[in-house]
């Protein structure tokens, strides 16, 4: 019996020693995406755009000698989902940073907990001006703000549009509200007059009731801000309704996938985008490439975004030279990055500055870039 407990004992030890050795040749990292809810697929392809990054990373050898490993969680979009999601990643998975969370609501909250945790989080889509603005060293977004795209696209959404009489129709969360600050401010500046302003859920799909307190305000252009079946649905019902008038919006609005949900309703629509396939670089060939033949279908502007915080988390983790999270935190801050959209680097308050959004309507079954402009530091 002594034996058999020793040889049980004996066991066991082996695999611990066994397991330990397993994680220490590899190096976790977290993401929080929206994997079910109503961006559901906004987040599944961001997801899916970090795992391309990743397979590159690691074919290459890894970072310091080791595998990355990806664990995803989702967050659903919804703050106190996302928060719960992502202390598990760092309590029990122990992650070394976190990617995430879409949402610029979920993406706050999430910031909050690694603040706490004192553990880097990366977002590539959230966009939400108040996340750079609360002294969180920690918080890093790779991607513009509603408040530059305003500030930086407002003359030429006017130029594109010739409109004087703007309604908004926003999602219902710091997303949406940031929009209606930033271009409306923008808009006004420049002569437009504000005529209505409407704000749905993101898990909405009717959009009837908001869209004809608009008609009844007479505007000559729509500006909204959503996902892939929010702008659809918005672009879509707009046009069912009578609304002939220019839509101007910030999120999937003229997109691959967007085209297909919108069917006709193609015209007349201007997207700003944070990345379009027609970028002539060999990097994005290769992309695209590999995730076509990773996911059988094109990637999104969400799945652009994946693949360039996974990048940049990975390039930080190498001059890092350690997953220490102070030495990685400093890393990322010394981040200078030549991406799918061009240059990224971080001003001091983890706002990245020097890469490009284009202005782009849909034609004869593709994206066609009206205007590329370069996100300046601020």
């Amino acid at each position: 019996m002594r034996m058999l407990r020793e040889s049980i004992l004996a066991v066991a030890l082996t695999l611990g020693v066994t397991a330990a050795h397993a994680a220490d040749a590899e190096i976790v990292v977290g993401a929080v995406y929206p994997l079910s809810g109503g961006v559901s697929y906004d987040g599944q392809t961001e997801l899916n755009g970090a795992k391309v990054a990743l397979e590159e990373i690691n074919a290459a050898g890894g970072v310091l000698g080791k595998k990355i490993k990806l664990v995803a969680e989702d967050g659903a979009c919804n703050p106190g989902h996302s928060v719960t999601s992502a202390e598990k990643l760092i309590t029990n998975d122990h992650v070394v940073a976190i990617l995430g969370a879409l949402c610029s609501s979920a993406t706050g909250a999430v910031s909050e907990s690694v603040k706490k945790y004192k553990l880097p989080l990366i977002s590539g889509v959230s966009t939400a001006e108040r996340l750079t603005e609360t002294g969180n060293p920690w918080f890093f977004r790779a991607t513009t703000t509603t408040s530059l795209n305003g500030a930086s696209l407002g003359k030429a959404l006017m130029e594109i549009s010739k409109a004087k009489r703007i309604a908004f129709i926003v999602t219902s969360d710091d997303w949406g509200r940031s929009a209606v600050k930033a271009y409306g401010d923008a808009l006004k500046a420049l002569g437009a007059q504000i005529v209505a302003e409407e704000y749905f859920d993101r898990n909405d799909t009717d959009f009837t009731e908001h869209l004809t307190k608009i008609r009844a305000a007479k505007p000559d252009a729509i500006f909204s801000v959503g996902g892939f079946q929010n702008a659809g649905n918005v672009t879509t019902q707009a046009r069912q309704l009578g609304l002939t008038v220019p839509i101007l919006g910030e999120g999937a609005f003229c997109s691959a996938t967007w085209a297909k949900l919108v069917g006709s309703f193609t015209d007349n629509v201007t997207g700003i985008i944070e990345w379009v396939p027609e970028i002539d670089t060999a990097m994005n060939k290769k992309f695209m490439d590999e995730y076509q033949k990773a996911f059988k279908e094109a990637p999104t502007k969400f799945s652009a975004a994946g693949y360039n915080t996974m990048h940049i988390l990975a390039a930080a983790i190498k001059r890092a030279g350690s997953t220490d999270p102070e030495k990685l935190r400093e890393a990322l801050a010394q981040t200078d990055y030549e991406s799918l959209m061009g240059r990224y680097r971080f001003d001091a308050k983890g706002q990245a500055y020097g890469f490009n959004v284009y202005l782009v309507a849909w034609k004869d079954g593709h994206s066609l870039v009206k205007q590329k402009v370069e996100i300046a530091k601020q």
